[in-house]
């Protein structure tokens, strides 16, 4: 079952490694975008940043969309990342039980903020992203903006309006 999936350029680091985990009390990490799945030396990177006890798969967007909506996964605790808002609305549209979208760390990470909205210290989002966002809005998944668990909670919807 899926327990939560996030938005955050970095996808597995410090934040998402240790601390989400651990919080949502998972046992797998699937990481979803085509490029990176492709991309030999980051699956390497992405499997050891993961905790020992997690088990990290790193997934095209298709083959990830074809996993999470596999009836075997209801018997896992799985922590979706992601790195963009683009691949985040093709799941929400086409995974079946998505209990809540988080966002966390976007925008910053390719230096070129001078295009985008500050939206809050750590999100920054250009017209696209914010158009994807009211396209997932529509699907019904809560989505919620929170860097880590013990800091407040705020709604997309409101930070986007």
């Amino acid at each position: 079952m899926i327990k939560m999936i996030r938005i955050d350029e970095r996808l597995i680091h410090g934040q998402v490694a240790l601390i989400w985990t651990k919080h949502l009390g998972v046992d797998r990490i699937v990481v979803v975008n085509d490029k990176v799945s492709q991309n030999l030396t980051m699956v390497s990177t992405l499997k050891m940043a993961a905790p020992d006890n997690v088990k990290c798969i790193v997934l095209g967007v298709e083959n990830g969309i074809e996993l999470l909506n596999d009836p075997r996964t209801e018997s896992l605790k799985i922590l979706v990342v992601l790195n963009n808002v683009e691949d985040a609305k093709v799941l929400c549209q086409r995974v079946k039980n998505i209990p809540l979208l988080n966002v966390g760390n976007y925008g910053r990470a390719d230096g070129n903020t001078a295009e985008k909205e500050k939206i809050t210290d750590n999100l920054f989002l250009t017209e696209k992203d914010k158009a994807d966002f009211k396209e997932i809005f529509e699907t019904g998944v809560e989505v919620e903006y929170q860097i880590v668990p013990d800091q407040l909670k705020k709604k997309m919807k409101e930070l986007i309006k």
